[in-house]
């Protein structure tokens, strides 16, 4: 399985920690405005306004935010937003992998292996399909 950037899931867990709190600090106002939107509206950000979309580009924190949210560890209000977690999470997945790697349900799985993120059949298949989504997004808005 190509899981191309996503590889550094398998960072320690002291990395990924460290990429979390580096994630947090980088919060900015409209950063927190782009995950307070529904779905829709993000992936039509993302397509049709690409250069004026601020969010978390970096696969390490965008991986240590699935993992904290998946986990429990952090909610969306932890983070300053008000969205769901799925949809957080979806997000954080479809920015972190590679634009030209689909995301699968196997993705999903490979993660929550490697990442130790305890997870439902449901719960794959919805994240990998609301990640797709992003990620599509995401090479189509960037070109």
């Amino acid at each position: 399985m190509e899981l191309g950037r996503l590889n550094v899931a398998r960072s320690p867990d002291h990395v990924l920690e460290r990429a979390y709190n580096e994630a947090l600090a980088t919060m900015t106002p409209e950063m927190i405005a782009f995950y307070n939107l529904s779905m829709n509206d993000m992936l039509d950000q993302l397509v049709n306004n690409w250069d004026g979309v601020s969010f978390i580009d970096s696969p390490l924190q965008n991986l240590s935010i699935l993992e904290a949210l998946i986990t429990g560890e952090a909610s969306p209000a932890s983070l300053g937003i008000s969205n769901d977690a799925m949809t957080l999470a979806a997000v954080a997945l479809g920015a972190a992998s590679d634009k030209n790697i689909p995301i699968s349900e196997d993705t999903v799985v490979a993660l929550s292996v490697i990442m130790e993120m305890d997870m439902s059949p449901q719960q794959v298949a919805d994240l990998a399909a609301a990640a797709e989504a992003v990620r599509q997004a995401i090479a189509e808005g960037h070109g």
